[in-house]
């Protein structure tokens, strides 16, 4: 059954009256039929009375003619007044008596000898010639000290039985609906009073907006039940407000290293369009407009993969590499550059990592690139490669000033860069550790950075034995 789109509070009281009627209902079917058991219990015990009384009677009358000339203490005995009828039959047939005009009893089955112990259990349904139905029992009685037998039948008619379950009918139905009608009120007042608290939460929830991410729903308002729900939309507003941050910093530092390159673009293009160039001056300014060209391609590059990344768009081709084999190779692509900086390479490799070799050599040059930009002349980069049970870890190493503690959870941001000196006049775009990232974690790894002031930096990635791409696949 489908509810239509109405109130929560009037659907409950509306289950709370179903539920009431149901319950009431249950209950006074049930003490119905309990009072009419009873009821037809009472009356067979005292159809059992009537007939041990009148056998009495029978025993201290002396003849049969008395019983038809003397009916007194039998009618008295089984009063018509109370729905008992009574009829006395001789051995042939005969009526010798009976407490009223109507029509003669249809005989029930059996008949006690007239010794016989009477009981409930041989009380039996009959009805009169008329169809009524009645209660009745039967039995043989002795006569005095004649010898002589009558048949004694005693029966009640339900007539008095019918109006008391009547009207105890009626004041149970009363009682049902007066019931559920109370119980819809009072449960649509309880519902109204529980979801009091519920809107105050949805009022907080409205609270929060993009202009104030910082307001959250307070847990203790909420009812027990939907305390955890108050605590996951809670913390669904704190990745919200962490991810909206992010992009607001995203978008602000897109904008900022977009302006670069495109000032110095337009302010060239300017200055050399002011008045009549030579031809080499007009070549030196298509080189540099050409590297500026090439920043801008850089970061659109970077920004298309970290998107693709994001989203899950990039397959892996992973396979078992040689992690000695790999860093070589990296370093030998960065001779020309180290060389021009002053720096060298120590590898330290072993075992084989499970990667894809293009995205391998993608992250590990990036921290390459990193390391030879901010080594002093005549450092040493460290590239090592150590395989273990769960995985392989590659790490890049150099001396150098260091990076301050407060920067470094904020490392692997996008356009984040620890000396913002730089920002105006390097080449990195500052999306390299955040390519290297989402690399690692396109390969189900991860990426760490450590530290020291003046000492050594040290870049780590680890690659699992199952990779990423397992999990794709």
């Amino acid at each position: 059954m489908r509810w239509p789109n109405r109130s929560l509070t009037l659907q409950l009281g509306a289950l709370f009256a179903c539920v009431a009627v149901t319950v009431f209902s249950a209950v006074g079917f049930y003490l119905y039929q309990a009072l009419a058991l009873q009821l037809l219990e009472r009356d067979d015990a005292e159809l059992v009375d009537r007939l041990a009384q009148v056998r009495h009677l029978l025993e201290e009358t002396p003849n049969l003619t008395l019983i038809h000339s003397d009916p007194h203490r039998f009618l008295d005995a089984v009063d018509r007044r109370h729905g008992l009828l009574l009829v006395v039959r001789g051995s042939d047939g005969r009526v010798l008596m009976q407490n009223s005009d109507d029509p003669v009893l249809i005989r029930p089955e059996g008949r006690l000898p007239a010794g016989a112990i009477i009981s409930e259990a041989m009380v039996q349904t009959a009805q009169l010639a008329n169809g009524v139905p009645i209660r009745v029992i039967s039995a043989m009685g002795q006569v005095g000290d004649t010898g002589a037998s009558v048949r004694i039948m005693i029966a009640r008619t339900a007539a008095d039985r019918a109006v008391v379950l009547a009207a105890y009918r009626l004041k149970v139905l009363s009682a049902a609906i007066v019931g559920a009608a109370l119980t819809a009120l009072l449960g649509f007042w309880l519902v109204r009073q529980g979801l009091r608290r519920v809107k105050a939460l949805a009022q907080q929830a409205r609270e929060v907006t993009a202009h104030n991410l910082t307001a959250r729903l307070d847990g203790a308002l909420a009812p027990e039940e939907l305390r955890t729900l108050a605590t996951s939309f809670n913390e669904v507003f704190d990745r919200l407000e962490y991810s909206f941050n992010n992009l607001s910093q995203f978008a602000d530092d897109l904008a900022h290293d977009l302006r670069t390159p495109l000032n110095n673009l337009m302010i060239q293009t300017e200055v050399m369009l002011s008045q009549p160039r030579e031809p080499e001056e007009y070549q030196n300014l298509l080189a540099s407009n050409y590297e500026e060209v090439g920043r801008l391609a850089r970061m659109v590059e970077s920004m298309l993969f970290l998107a693709r990344a994001d989203h899950d768009q990039i397959a892996l081709a992973t396979e078992r590499l040689d992690a000695r084999t790999e860093l070589e190779r990296i370093a030998e692509y960065f001779e020309g550059p180290a060389s021009d900086a002053g720096v060298s390479f120590d590898i330290t490799a072993s075992g084989y990592v499970l990667a894809d070799v293009h995205l391998l050599r993608r992250a590990v040059s990036n921290l390459v690139a990193n390391a030879v930009r901010y080594t002093p002349r005549k450092g040493v980069i460290s590239m090592e490669a150590i395989q273990s049970t769960d995985g392989t870890t590659i790490s890049v190493s150099n001396p150098g000033a260091g990076i301050y503690e407060e920067h470094l959870p904020r490392l692997f941001d996008r356009f984040y860069r620890s000396d913002k000196s730089r920002s105006s006049t390097s080449s990195s775009a500052g999306l390299g550790l955040a390519i290297v990232k989402s690399i690692m974690l396109l390969h189900g790894g991860s990426a760490s950075v450590t530290s020291t002031r003046h000492g050594a930096t040290r870049f780590s990635l680890r690659f699992p034995t199952s990779s990423g791409a397992d999990k794709q696949t």
